[in-house]
Parts: C-alpha cells; sequence; structure tokens
C-alpha cells in the first residue's frame, strides 16, 4: 500500500488553499498521478520520474509507452503505468498549446520565429505551412508532413488544395532539420522551387521557405519566393 500524506500536505488541498502557482513540479505531477506506489507515495514517485528525466521538457519528447515501460523498461518509474503516463502527456500537451496561443501574433515575422523555437526540440522533421491574407496577416498555420529523422515529404497538390481553399494571398513555407543544421539540401530547394511555380500558377505570392534548427531560422537562398524577406530577431536565427 502507498504511504499516506497528511491532509494537510496533499497537493490537491495546497493547490485549491494557494493556487496551482505555488506548487512545486512534482506536486503537480503528483495531481495528475493521484496514486503513488506499494512503500512511495505519489509525491515522492513524481520527484522520481522528473529526477530520472532532467526536465519537463524531456518529458514531454518521451513516448508514452516508454513512460510506462512497455518499450526499454530502464526508463520507466515503478508505479507509472500506461495510464498515468497518457495523462502526464496529454497534460502537457495541453500546456504546450496555451504557450502557443499565447506566443502566436498577427505577423509572419513572429510565427517563423515561433516555430523556430518549436521545431527545435523535435526529433522527426515537420513541413509547416504559414497562409497569410492580403494585408500579410497569418490566416492559419498547418503541419503538412509528419516525417522520420530522414526528412519529410510534401503533399504539393494537398497545399495547393488548402491554400485555394483558405483563400489566402500568400504563404511560406518552414521545416526543421532534426540535426539542428540550417544548410538547405538539395531537395529542399528543388521541393521548394517547385511549390514557386504551383503558386505562381494560382497566383498566389510566396514569402519564402526557411529552415528550423537548434532554435535559429533562416530562409533557403534562392527559394524561387516572390515576397520580400523577413527580417528575423537575431537571437532567433543562427547564421
Amino acid at each position: 500500500m502507498a504511504l499516506e500524506m497528511n491532509a494537510s500536505e496533499r497537493p490537491r488541498e495546497r493547490l485549491v488553499a494557494r493556487g496551482p502557482e505555488a506548487l512545486k513540479t512534482e506536486e503537480l505531477l503528483a495531481i495528475l498521478f493521484g496514486t503513488g506506489r506499494e512503500g512511495c507515495n505519489v509525491i515522492e514517485m513524481s520527484r522520481e520520474l522528473l529526477n530520472k528525466y532532467g526536465s519537463l521538457k524531456n518529458l514531454s519528447r518521451a513516448h508514452a509507452l516508454e513512460l510506462a515501460g512497455r518499450s526499454r523498461p530502464c526508463d520507466s518509474v515503478k508505479g507509472v503505468g500506461l495510464a498515468k503516463a497518457v495523462t502526464l502527456l496529454a497534460a502537457l500537451e495541453l500546456g504546450r498549446r496555451a504557450a502557443d496561443e499565447e506566443e502566436r501574433r498577427d505577423d509572419l515575422k513572429s510565427r517563423l520565429e515561433f516555430w523556430a523555437r518549436q521545431l527545435s526540440a523535435d526529433e522527426r522533421e515537420f513541413i509547416i505551412a504559414i497562409y497569410l491574407d492580403r494585408k500579410d496577416v497569418p490566416i492559419a498555420d498547418e503541419r503538412l508532413s509528419y516525417g522520420g529523422v530522414d526528412g519529410a515529404v510534401l503533399d504539393a497538390p494537398y497545399l495547393m488544395r488548402r491554400a485555394v481553399r483558405l483563400n489566402c494571398a500568400a504563404l511560406a513555407l518552414v521545416h526543421n532539420h532534426p540535426d539542428g543544421g540550417l544548410t538547405p539540401s538539395d531537395d529542399d530547394l528543388f521541393l521548394s522551387r517547385s511549390v514557386a511555380k504551383m503558386l505562381q500558377v494560382l497566383q498566389i505570392g510566396y514569402y519564402g521557405h526557411y529552415i528550423a534548427g537548434g532554435g535559429g531560422i533562416r530562409r533557403i537562398p534562392g527559394d524561387g519566393s516572390t515576397g520580400k524577406d523577413v527580417v528575423l530577431n537575431a537571437a532567433a536565427v543562427k547564421q
């Protein structure tokens, strides 16, 4: 049986009395988990998991099966089963989405800098489209491709259909390099120029193809774009 805590020490009661910001990270995790394991209360178990992974960022990158010990038992903490792992990852994803809503602002520059930060933690390659209206205000962002560590494939006809359906006046592409490098490959350049030609036929502006990696972002030279250069924040750009 898991060790019990006094009522005044329980994270749920402390959150009600003092608010979530007053709780330590392991206490917030304990609320999500609900119960500990035999001989170990839920706060101790949560602290053990946090120490094992080092940070919430590392936890958010783990797979549910990994956290639950289904794939690699050495990465798990006893007492954290699949139900607890799924609950944790869902909560972390909600936090990430809340941060997304706060950080996203209505200009292409801010969206590009946002994706530079967002994609820096991804171990797979993604392609993102940013659609803009006639005033160059972003309408929507969309993940078009979920690739592997070796690359992502863009469905160009789908991109064209989406651009028309959204009635956008222009768009920009950004994809990440999981290794952190910002040098475009021949495939990157070919893809970008192909997209530029298709958008030209549809009379939709093309504001560039950007590579994100290691927290930085840069535009692919000679990408076939028609829009003016976006001057990015130096703190978010790695030359």
